[in-house]
């Protein structure tokens, strides 16, 4: 494990996680792993405002999570840095082993009554 962080970089973790402490922002993250969308397409398929996704949008791309791209009119975003799915599935793996943690401390209580 690398050595302890200075102020500094223990504000920008706490930066990050505060990016994705949002769950729209995780819905779009993951409708995007799929590939580039325009925002309007984006909206539709979270079934979201748009001014809403606009918004979510622009606080991932200023983090440096997502990159966009102009084609005339429309705006596409896609991810710029997929080490973000490497972290997303380091946390859902805690989720599942906290969830099957409690499903086995109930498996003995139910097998008494």
């Amino acid at each position: 494990m690398a050595g302890a962080l200075d102020r500094a970089s223990l504000e920008a973790v706490a930066r990050l996680f505060g990016v994705l402490a949002e769950p729209t922002r995780l819905a779009l993250l993951q409708t995007l792993k799929d590939g580039p969308r325009a925002v309007g397409v984006l909206a539709d398929e979270l079934g979201a405002k748009q001014a809403n996704v606009s918004k979510q949008l622009g606080v991932l791309h200023a983090a440096g999570l997502l990159a966009r791209a102009r084609d005339g009119s429309t705006v596409r975003y896609s991810i710029a840095d997929a080490m973000i799915f490497d972290l997303c599935e380091l946390v859902c793996g805690k989720l599942r082993r906290d969830a099957e943690r409690q499903l086995s401390a109930l498996a003995p209580a139910k097998k008494r009554k």
